[in-house]
């Protein structure tokens, strides 16, 4: 999946409005966004590693936090809503 920042308009939803959601839930659930980020790519089978960058040690020990998040179903279905807008699969 893509994201397209032309299709932002399109729908309405702002990048902005879309990163406010997504913070929101990563806030509810404890987790940094890096955290989120990873933990939703990480869940997808067919993703076997997420290449990541840190410049900093805390980066690396929050990047490898996310590992063991598992999110559940109603979680993941509000971040694909969020970014259905936007995706290109």
């Amino acid at each position: 999946m893509r994201l397209s920042a032309g299709l932002f308009a399109e729908s309405g939803c702002t990048p902005l409005t879309a990163v406010q959601k997504l913070k929101s839930i990563a806030q509810d659930l404890g987790l940094s966004m890096p955290q989120l980020a990873l933990a939703w790519i990480l869940r997808d089978e067919r993703v076997s590693s997420a290449i990541i960058g840190a410049s900093r040690p805390a980066q690396v020990v929050d990047n490898a936090a996310a590992s063991g998040v598992k999110l559940d179903a109603d979680i993941l279905a509000a971040i694909d809503q969020i970014l259905a807008p936007v995706a290109q699969k």
